[in-house]
């Protein structure tokens, strides 16, 4: 018998994409659309697994973007890259102002180039201090330098807040990528939770099953799934990828399915895992 309330309209169908599908394969389909709970539901511990567990490339693209994220992070701290958007302010507009070298310190060093000097400065009449870095510097402390300055942010003309110089910057794009890819990731697990918790249950044709693009140089490629279905006249499509195509045996064949949809964005849509 059906979970759904008799004051509810039967979940929409697309009969035309079902013609030739197999008598039987259609009514296990039917079947497992009745069997569906009402929303709120909470999804069962397959679909737990295999659809919001960050499963098949989904984990991959995860863990390459957390890679990118705390490694590139740690390299931009090593390298002092947050620098470095302050030294293209100043490069864009600043004003002159003499000041003071008080220390200097060996910043980087390399035994291709010559290492890179980084001096301690404040301005003369005591409202700015900072430090900057230059290869090869000739600083010593009590040295008069000019000083390039644009708000909070301060250096010694003819060197970089950076020690590795502007090209810092382009480090930044490591953790940057990370941090985007992870979001994308999680926003995308989100909408797929958000389906499966109060998604409307659908037929839906399948469109695609077997290889999808790998994601690893060594290795079979993942098993991808793809569907449509209509709603409101209008045709939607899903995907689901995972590692082995054994773990698709939950589908009540491999030509119609049942999904969830956002009623407020059939777009975001997830495979029915009972």
């Amino acid at each position: 018998m059906s979970l759904w309330p008799a004051s509810d309209p039967p979940p929409e169908t697309n009969r035309a994409a079902f013609a030739d599908v197999l008598s039987d394969d259609l009514e296990r389909a039917r079947a497992v659309l009745a069997s569906v709970p009402r929303a709120p539901r909470v999804p069962s511990k397959g679909a737990r697994r295999l659809v919001l567990a960050f499963a098949g490339p989904q984990r991959v693209v995860l863990y390459s973007c957390l890679f990118f994220l705390f490694a590139g992070w740690l390299s931009c701290a090593f390298l002092e890259s947050h620098r470095t958007p302050g030294d293209l302010l100043l490069d864009l507009s600043s004003f002159e102002v003499p000041g003071v070298v008080d220390s200097v310190e060996v910043g980087m060093r390399s035994r291709r180039h010559a290492p890179v000097y980084c001096a301690r400065f404040h301005a003369e009449d005591g409202g700015l201090v900072g430090r900057s870095c230059e290869r090869g510097g000739s600083f010593h402390p009590g040295q008069r330098v000019v000083l390039e300055s644009r708000g909070s942010q301060a250096r010694i003309r003819g060197t970089t807040l950076s020690p590795i110089g502007r090209v810092g910057g382009l480090m930044l794009v490591f953790p940057l990528v990370g941090a985007v890819g992870v979001l994308l990731v999680l926003r995308a697990n989100h909408r797929e939770s958000r389906a499966a918790r109060v998604g409307i249950p659908i037929l839906a044709r399948v469109t695609y099953f077997g290889a999808g693009k790998p994601v690893r140089k060594e290795g079979p490629p993942p098993t991808e799934l793809r569907w449509s279905f209509i709603v409101r006249g209008e045709r939607y499509e899903g995907r689901l990828s995972l590692d082995h195509a054994s773990e698709f045996d939950f589908l009540p064949s491999r030509d119609v399915i049942v999904v969830l949809y956002d009623p407020a964005a059939p777009g975001i849509n997830t495979v029915y895992v009972p």
